[in-house]
């Protein structure tokens, strides 16, 4: 029977109810570097390319970068590092090209995320009320995102979280991994965490990537294992 599915917001008929991760991204035209993902509630789950899946009419799934969690160095988890704040400048053209992407995918981000802001200057962008995935402790958080100046190029360099969060092992609650106050933390004093979520084989696509996709990325990411 046919059904319609849609992936990053865009209807994609299919006629198979079982069908590969692989499948899925040719039905949606979706280049086989992506990493797709089924969306859920609070959490987005990978559909890797040689897994098949069952699809529903109206069932939603994703794609994004494929970005990889790591620890800074050992030496590096205390320090003061001014982080994205402190990239280098612009010229005109790129930064008109910045404002102009960062207000647009925020304005489209802010329908799914009441009480969205970003700052004046498009230096960051803020989440609140943002819904974490199962094991997180408590289940909300604010997201803080930062641009690069250099972006839609660029992919942000992480991403920042209220401080405090606690993730379950099982009976007990522990401090998160890649999620730190001092290394590249700007925000320290704001009340936030870096969370260390990296573009090392710059994956990151201007063409397909963009603030709603990193989101994607983070709700994908935060629910995986540390």
């Amino acid at each position: 029977m046919a059904r319609t599915i849609r992936i990053n917001g865009i209807d994609v008929p299919v006629i198979a109810d079982d069908l590969t991760g692989a499948e899925l991204k040719k039905a949606g035209g979706i280049p086989a570097d992506r990493v797709l993902v089924r969306q859920g509630r609070d959490r987005n789950t990978i559909v890797p390319d040689g897994q098949r899946v069952r699809v529903a009419d109206g069932e939603v799934f994703a794609h994004h970068a494929r970005h990889s969690k790591a620890a800074p160095p050992t030496n590096a988890r205390n320090s003061n590092a001014r982080g994205p704040a402190a990239s280098s400048g612009a010229g005109p053209a790129a930064a008109n090209i910045r404002h102009r992407r960062v207000r647009w995918e925020a304005a489209q981000l802010a329908g799914g995320y009441p009480g969205l802001h970003v700052a004046d200057d498009d230096a960051w962008v803020i989440i609140p009320d943002f819904r974490l995935p199962a094991g997180w402790s408590p289940n909300r958080t604010t997201v803080l995102l930062v641009p690069p100046l250099t972006y839609p190029e660029s992919a942000p360099d992480g991403f920042y979280l209220g401080s405090q969060l606690r993730r379950r092992n099982g009976n007990t609650l522990i401090s998160p991994g890649h999620y730190f106050q001092g290394h590249k933390n700007p925000y320290a004093d704001l009340g936030y965490y870096w969370y260390c979520l990296e573009d090392p084989d710059r994956n990151w696509n201007a063409s397909y990537d963009s603030l709603l996709t990193f989101v994607e990325a983070i709700r994908t990411y935060l629910g995986t294992a540390d």
